[in-house]
Order: C-alpha cells, then sequence, then structure tokens
C-alpha cells in the first residue's frame, strides 16, 4: 500500500505537470504547424546543391549539382556557382558545365554564364558531341539551348565554328548562326 505522504506527493507533481502544460500553451500559436520545407518567401542560400526534375512517368528527366544555389525572396530568381547539369533525353546524355547560372521564378529559363560546355553521349554507341561557348539561354521544357557567341563544335571526324547556335536536343539537331567554318577528316 502507498502512504498517504507519496500520494500526496504524486497528486502535487501531477497538477504542477498540468498547470505547467496550461502555461507553455500560447493562444497566438495555435494552428501553427511546424514547418518541414524552406520558407521560399525568405532569401536563402543552399551548399552542396542537389535537384532533379521528373518526367511523366518518374523518371529523372534533368539533374543539376552546384556548390551553392542562392535564391532572393523578392524577385524569385536563383543563383547557381559553378552549375553541373545532366539532361536524359531518351538515348542521349547531355552533360553541361558552366562558370555561374541564373534560374528565373518559373524555372524554365537557365541563362549559363561564362564558359559554357555541353558535351552529348549517346548510350547505344558511345558518340559523342561537344560543344564549348559562352553565355547559353537554356530552355527546360522545351530542351533547346541558344547563344551569339562563338561556339566550337567537335564530334568525330569533324570540327565546327561559329558565330551563334540554337540546339534542339529533344530533336539532336543545331542550327549554327554565322560566319561558319567547318573541317572534316576523311578516314
Amino acid at each position: 500500500m502507498i502512504k498517504r505522504r507519496t500520494r500526496r506527493g504524486i497528486f502535487v507533481l501531477s497538477l504542477l505537470a498540468i498547470a505547467s502544460w496550461f502555461v507553455s500553451q500560447n493562444p497566438a500559436d495555435k494552428g501553427n504547424e511546424p514547418r518541414s520545407a524552406v520558407d521560399t518567401r525568405l532569401n536563402y542560400a543552399l551548399r552542396d546543391f542537389e535537384g532533379r526534375l521528373l518526367d511523366d512517368q518518374g523518371n529523372i528527366s534533368l539533374e543539376i549539382s552546384s556548390p551553392v544555389l542562392r535564391k532572393n525572396a523578392e524577385s524569385e530568381v536563383g543563383t547557381i556557382e559553378s552549375p553541373e547539369i545532366r539532361i536524359q533525353q531518351e538515348n542521349d546524355l547531355w552533360y553541361i558545365s558552366a562558370e555561374s547560372a541564373i534560374i528565373s521564378p518559373d524555372r524554365e529559363f537557365v541563362s549559363l554564364i561564362g564558359a559554357v560546355d555541353l558535351l552529348r553521349v549517346t548510350r547505344n554507341s558511345s558518340e559523342t558531341l561537344e560543344i564549348t561557348t559562352r553565355d547559353v539561354m537554356l530552355r527546360v521544357t522545351p530542351r533547346t539551348a541558344s547563344t551569339e557567341a562563338l561556339v566550337t563544335i567537335r564530334q568525330p571526324g569533324e570540327h565546327l565554328e561559329s558565330l551563334g547556335m540554337n540546339l534542339d536536343m529533344i530533336n539532336d539537331s543545331y542550327e549554327l548562326l554565322q560566319d561558319v567554318q567547318a573541317h572534316y577528316e576523311i578516314p
């Protein structure tokens, strides 16, 4: 049997616990849920950032990684340092790197700034297409890219140079805009 003094102690402790709980409740906090995601209304920076874009079937169609991603809440523009982008387009893998990038608020346009390298690897044949240029505008959904800067394109047996280019990753085609020079090797 529990002593009377012990029962009184348990009763007093129970009352103190209940009172502490009521005191800790703030009426202004009611309805506020803990946040599990980043509040996009704030400026923020993410270190060692990695992001993925999925297609309708849930497969990864675009991956991006960067040492630092910054987001300005007012303009909703994201800036990325040294982005590495990987785009999967059917049998082709595109690897894109740049000095920096700016992402539009709707995430449809990525302005690749500075030196830009684009490398396409065809999985079935291991054929490569290497494009070196500057300042490229990448359109995410239509998978197109364009620049007005000097472009160098290398693939087995040919070397092309041009001022400006329009690239269509879905149709695996490119258009060289002006002052095109071509060098072909005969096997």
